[in-house]
């Protein structure tokens, strides 16, 4: 089970991660949706792999990409307090996408 933590990520894990993120997600913090990423893969994938696996197995630098704006949704037709809202989070994809890379490697 260590052997197979500690190996590193691939690109294939990196597609695999795309393709399990729901693409009718809303559209993330830097303006682009999931179907984005997902239709267009055979023009900026070579470049988002490259960059998630750059962080995944040689730790470099999220900062340029670990930015998060929170957005209330409202639940009901007529909010009228925090209770009627349902927070959510939305981060860039290519951020998504490695944690996702992440949560499917354990």
């Amino acid at each position: 089970m260590n052997k197979s933590l500690m190996a590193p990520y691939t690109e294939a894990e990196i597609v695999e991660a795309l393709k399990g993120i729901g693409p009718t997600k809303p559209s993330m913090f830097d303006g682009f949706s999931i179907i984005f990423y997902q239709k267009f893969w055979h023009i900026i994938g070579k470049e988002t792999s490259k960059f998630c696996l750059d962080v995944l197995n040689h730790g470099h630098s999220l900062d340029e990409i670990n930015k998060t704006q929170l957005v209330l949704i409202p639940k009901t037709t007529n909010p009228n307090n925090l209770k009627n809202f349902h927070p959510i989070s939305l981060c860039t994809v290519i951020y998504t996408i490695t944690a996702k890379s992440v949560s499917n490697h354990l």
